[in-house]
């Protein structure tokens, strides 16, 4: 039975394991600290777990870690003038000491990080990786770290936490970090073809004063290789309103505990895991029932189950309630409706129920297997029956065994120093046949632009990142081929130069022969031209006096002739001026007579207006005198004081 339930799980990633080549990034020389440090001593604890354990540290490691850990002076003791040439704070390992307490805490003593540097602003790039882990989900990382925004705070774990997520995020499975942390960074950091500066020394010390910044820049370009992160309301757009998802909230809630549970099923946290599952059937079970648990859901399926049971025996033996029948339709149309949700939700359950199932029988089978082989071994050891003697040599064996792992394990230590000093030469190495082969490039470019014009060919550009050496040999071999050619036309060119110079000297020579005696006449012809100069300057000068003396005649003459001119107009004018003031005059005296003769009209107008005054007058005072004649004097005195009343 338990092997038709058994389904086939997903591979873990640890179990994937991709081959690229090895590093070829320039590492720097080690940096030595004036702190003086105590002489390394051998023991059983340094080759045991620090060496050999589960977290897979080199010894040239542990030896770093453990040297500056037990140099750091206690603060109670005060340094003499003499050995404070480097600060304590500022050497370069400076902040391993809690990198080596969450490693060996047994023996390294913890290493406090002063306040000053807990306080120091965080650059720009390190502000855009705390930028991208507060909205990215980052499982196992602290909220409190994330809050500080302090990458000088980080510890080695967060560091490994942090670069772990974004490769998950850049390749999936591809990348994978394992016991081996340093060197799994260092090839996939090598395989994305990283353009800063990236060594194992920055990868061990994250948070020191020499790698912080390196660091910083790594994980600002493996952020940027990475998918920007989801937002909240962004999770799973195409399941928003699917069966299977109540609610929006269910699906972001889903997609997060997959991942979470993915996680712990990928580190082997098996307890974790069937709990998360659990905590997501529990929660589906809430959203479909509106908040009840499985265990409430079974309880109330149970509950129902037997009130259907007494209801369909009180149907058959005739004792039903008194009721109507659209009471009794509408009923039985609610008890189908929740019959349909029930048998629904018992579909949903008997399909997780199924797969619980499948993974209880699996875990069943492996835990027979487990038992079966612990049974096995078991009665091995029953039946194992030795004497004192074998005893004693199995314990003697037992003894050169050890000796013989301790001298495999200081013989293993010896190759690793080894391999580390060959990776630094063959980087050396690869370096420097880049930089030659760029070299060689650059001036077979050169060599191409300065014979362009002579000798047209193309020169063979080599590959800077070959890896395929007979391939490149071969190359090699047909640039030195084509560079004998050039060569051989360079020689042929400069030969045929060579008889063409010759035939211009023996022309130059022959020239210079026929150039003497025409220098000679040319000489006499230039003595010729300067007498016959001289005689035209002359000439020109006297010709020059002429011009002057004819334009000063000719000046004269135009002088006459413009006064002459003049004198004409003077006399036009003085005649025209005479008739004028004639013409005047004459004007002037019939003008005169006008007048006179408009003054005699006028006045003779006066004497005839005056003459009609004077009558008028007379007229007046007769009448005047008249009337008083014919008005008594009485009736003229009340008629003025009426007229003054």
């Amino acid at each position: 039975m338990s092997s038709t339930k058994r389904i086939t799980l997903p591979r873990r990633t640890q179990e994937f394991d991709i081959a690229v080549p090895q590093s070829s990034v320039k590492k720097p020389q080690a940096r030595v600290s004036r702190i003086a440090q105590p002489v390394r001593k051998s023991s059983k604890q340094s080759l045991g777990l620090g060496q050999f354990g589960e977290n897979g540290r080199s010894r040239s490691a542990e030896r770093g870690l453990n040297g500056l850990s037990l140099a750091l002076p206690p603060s109670t003791v005060k340094n003499p003038r003499s050995s404070s040439a480097t600060p304590q704070l500022r050497t370069p390992l400076r902040s391993v000491g809690s990198y080596a307490t969450s490693l060996n805490s047994e023996n390294v003593p913890p290493f406090a990080v002063p306040s000053t540097v807990e306080r120091e602003r965080c650059t720009v790039e390190a502000r855009k990786v705390f930028d991208y882990l507060s909205q990215a989900s980052v499982p196992d990382l602290p909220k409190e770290f994330i809050e500080r925004a302090n990458l000088k705070a980080m510890s080695m774990k967060q560091f490994i936490i942090i670069v772990a997520h974004l490769l998950r995020q850049i390749g999936g499975t591809r990348y994978k970090i394992g016991s081996n942390f340093i060197e799994d960074i260092m090839r996939a950091i090598t395989e994305l073809q990283c353009p800063f500066t990236v060594n194992k020394s920055m990868l061990k010390t994250p948070s020191a004063p020499h790698s912080i910044q390196h660091v910083t820049m790594m994980l600002v370009w493996l952020i940027q290789l990475a998918p920007p992160p989801v937002d909240a309301s962004e999770w799973a757009p195409t399941y928003d309103h699917a069966s299977e998802f109540p609610s929006s909230e269910y699906t972001q809630f889903f997609f997060q505990s997959a991942i979470e549970s993915f996680h712990l099923w990928n580190l082997k946290r098996e307890e974790e895991f069937g709990a998360q599952v659990e905590a997501m059937v529990d929660r589906l079970v809430g959203e479909k029932t509106g908040g009840l648990t499985q265990e409430q859901l079974r309880a109330r399926v149970e509950k129902i189950c037997s009130q259907l049971e007494v209801i369909d025996s009180d149907q058959r033996h005739g004792q039903t309630r008194e009721q109507s029948f659209d009471g009794v339709q509408s009923e039985v149309q609610e008890k189908q409706r929740v019959e349909k949700q029930l048998t629904e939700e018992i579909k949903q359950l008997s399909k997780q129920l199924e797969t619980t199932e499948q993974e209880y029988y699996q875990r069943q089978d492996q835990y027979y297997d487990c038992e079966s082989a612990f049974q096995k071994v078991k009665e091995q050891l029953s039946r194992q029956q030795i004497t004192v003697k074998e005893r004693d040599e199995l314990r003697a064996l037992i003894a050169h065994s050890k000796n013989l792992i301790a001298a495999k394990r200081s013989a293993n230590v010896c190759l690793e120093d080894e391999l580390s000093d060959s990776q630094i030469c063959l980087s050396r190495l690869i370096k420097q046949k880049i930089n030659l082969t760029s070299e060689l490039n650059t001036k077979m470019f050169n060599i191409s632009n300065t014979l362009k014009s002579t000798v047209q060919f193309t020169p063979i550009e080599l590959s800077l990142t070959a890896s395929n050496y007979p391939e490149l040999q071969q190359t090699l071999l047909a640039l030195d081929q084509q560079l004998t050619e050039i060569f051989q036309q360079y020689h042929e060119l400069c030969a045929r130069l060579d008889r063409e110079k010759i035939q211009l000297e023996q022309c130059i020579f022959e020239l210079q022969l026929n150039i003497q005696p025409l220098e000679t006449k040319i000489g006499k012809q230039k003595e010729r031209l300067q007498h016959l100069q001289q005689q035209r300057d002359m000439i020109a000068r006297e010709i020059a006096n002429l011009e002057e003396q004819a334009l000063e005649h000719e000046t004269r003459k135009d002088r006459g002739k413009e006064l002459d001119h003049l004198i004409e107009q003077v006399r036009g004018q003085l005649g025209t001026n005479q008739k004028a003031i004639e013409k005047l005059a004459h004007d002037k005296k019939q003008m005169m007579e006008d007048g006179l003769e408009r003054c005699r009209q006028a006045l003779e107008e006066r004497h005839r207006k005056l003459a009609n005054l004077r009558n008028y007058v007379e007229r007046c005072e007769a009448m005047v005198q008249h009337i008083e004649d014919v008005y008594p004097r009485g009736n003229r005195e009340e008629k003025n004081e009426a007229i003054n009343s």
